[in-house]
């Protein structure tokens, strides 16, 4: 059933982070958090859009890059964003299916979907500097931009993503496939960055909390959720997930600096 309030869709949220990584559903998960941030709105558009999706790609069963693309940017006309960049909507599952339009990683949501009900072989791949697609096959890995209509990324093309983020090369690390959890996340992530540097706190504290209900054992997660929890003022739930992060990889004298200062603030 698909979430109709804010509190729905945290709740929606909180059981898509308690399924097992072969049975998370990063679709409905999507669809959680974008219903999360904002519940005020007409979501018959964007669930017509992924109802025409489902069809196909049960009807088709897609299972090349060529096919895929064809259903996706083909017959369904998705596309790039022409949006700019820091538009939270690329970033928001249900603005994605309304524009038929994204940046890679809110694509690449609509392309696992496609893949997971055609059984393809495809995989997001959370490299540096630019989110790329993987699919499978017999002579090894197709790289895929999502971005760019679902043309494929060539060595060549590697190469020039990795000069961009300034190494010498992509790693075999940084190509590997990611589980869809992580591609959740990162959607987050990249609300979370905007909303934050933008200056936009009740945004990121929200973006943040999804973060931390997904990946709530990740370092860099219970941080940014604290530093937001403290610019909107609420200074246990800063200090709780400050707490949290101290118990994991990553934690440094400036955050046990920044502890203490939290505990003083409540005393």
């Amino acid at each position: 059933m698909i979430p109709r309030t804010r509190p729905d869709a945290e709740s929606a949220i909180k059981v898509c982070a308690n399924m097992p990584v072969d049975r998370f559903d990063l679709t409905a998960c999507a669809l959680a958090c974008a219903i999360h941030e904002n519940p005020d709105r007409d979501l018959s558009e964007a669930l017509s859009v992924l109802d025409q999706l489902t069809a196909l790609a049960q009807q088709r069963k897609p299972q090349s890059a060529l096919a895929l693309s064809q259903l996706i940017f083909g017959e369904m006309g998705f596309a790039g964003s022409t949006k700019d960049f820091d538009d939270p909507g690329n970033a928001d599952l249900i603005s994605i299916l309304k524009a038929r339009a994204g940046l890679p990683v809110g694509l690449g949501i609509i392309w696992r979907h496609v893949a997971r009900l055609s059984h393809a072989a495809l995989h997001g791949v959370d490299s540096p500097g630019h989110f790329l697609l993987r699919l499978e096959a017999p002579d090894g890995p197709i790289f895929i931009d999502p971005l760019a209509g679902g043309a494929i990324v060539d060595e060549v093309g590697l190469s020039e993503i990795a000069n961009r983020v300034g190494i010498k090369a992509l790693s075999e690390a940084m190509l590997a496939p990611v589980s869809d959890r992580v591609m959740a996340v990162r959607l987050q992530t990249n609300l979370a960055a905007r909303a934050r540097a933008s200056g936009q706190i009740d945004a990121w504290l929200r973006a943040a909390f999804r973060r931390a209900l997904l990946a709530p054992d990740n370092y860099q997660v219970a941080l940014d959720y604290s530093q937001a929890a403290e610019a909107a003022g609420q200074i246990h739930i800063a200090l709780e997930w400050a707490q949290r992060a101290s118990q994991l990889q990553g934690y440094t004298q400036a955050d046990r600096d920044r502890t203490q200062t939290l505990r003083q603030k409540l005393n």
